[in-house]
């Protein structure tokens, strides 16, 4: 079995009594980047009430944020692999889209601490494999946003149409909407230097949105279920923290980017999607806020 052994390092304190002693050089939470492309290669849409319709997909989603007060999020998806289309050549791929704006209402930076992990390894300890992390628990800052969303949500699809005394029908069906409701965002970005571990640090931007999904035209058949044309989802966004280096300094990139959703909506019913993404993201000047710039500006030399 393998378990996880975690050091606490405060300040300047380790367990082993050895000192570690650092500065902080950036802590600006809302230094992130206003545009974000992540691509899928095998995001999942699985409807429980449907499971001729789940499929794996190739996408695109991202955001573009205008001056942190507003901007668009898109998501474009296609089924390469749709389980339907094992069971009958009529079934066609999923395909799902969506796009639409958001406006922030309330914004605050608060103070907070963040746990900068400085050295993770990997050991032998009480006859078991263990991984050792070691890291700081800095005070620093946290920027949080809400904001209000909404757009088109399109959704295309298969289905099997059960029939009790003969051989069950296939067919393809779409629903299309609206979604909309609530965002709420959190960033933070903080570098320190420290005398033993050099220069370490967090760069994170996470959002969880709560939305209603209204799909009032149709052209499902009768027979299918789950005919309510109104239903809702949790979305939960983990976006691309990429920056440039900064005179040859290490850059915090975030490697991969995530997404994961479960909600209940039109002939799906309930329904689970995620997906791990290839980011591409940057911070275009025109589009930042008041007093941020592209280079990092550091807060102690």
């Amino acid at each position: 079995m393998r378990s996880l052994v975690i050091i606490f390092l405060f300040t300047a304190t380790l367990a082993s009594a050895q000192q570690i002693n650092y500065k902080v050089i950036a802590d600006e939470p809302r230094k992130i980047n206003n545009l974000s492309i992540n691509i899928d290669l095998a995001a999942m849409d699985f409807g429980i009430g449907n499971i001729d319709g789940a499929s794996f997909n190739l996408g695109v989603w991202g955001h573009a944020m205008y001056k942190q007060r507003m901007g668009i999020d898109y998501s474009y998806r296609y089924g390469w692999l749709t389980l339907g289309k094992f069971a009958s050549p009529v079934i066609k791929s999923h395909l799902n889209f969506q796009t639409g704006g958001f406006f922030i209402f309330h914004k605050r930076t608060a103070s907070t601490t963040n746990k900068v992990v400085l050295k993770t390894s990997s050991g032998y300890q009480g006859g078991k494999n263990v991984t050792i992390t070691e890291f700081l628990m800095v005070p620093s800052q946290k920027f949080r946003y809400q904001a209000l969303r909404g757009g088109i949500y399109f959704d295309r699809s298969g289905a099997r149409i059960e029939n009790p005394t003969g051989a069950d029908s296939f067919t393809n069906f779409y629903i299309l909407g609206a979604y909309g409701g609530l965002c709420f965002g959190s960033t933070r970005h903080i570098i320190i230097q420290t005398d033993k571990y050099g220069e370490k640090g967090v760069v994170s931007h996470v959002r969880f949105c709560l939305d209603a999904i209204i799909t009032p035209i149709s052209n499902a058949p009768t027979s299918l279920k789950n005919q309510i044309p109104i239903g809702a989802r949790l979305l939960c966004q983990a976006l691309p923290t990429l920056r440039r280096r900064d005179k040859g300094k290490k850059a915090y990139r975030t490697k991969m980017t995530a997404e994961f959703e479960v909600g209940y909506r039109m002939i799906a019913g309930l329904y689970l999607g995620g997906s791990l993404s290839i980011p591409i993201s940057r911070s275009i000047k025109a589009m930042q806020s008041e007093g941020e710039t592209l280079e990092m500006k550091r807060t102690a030399e």
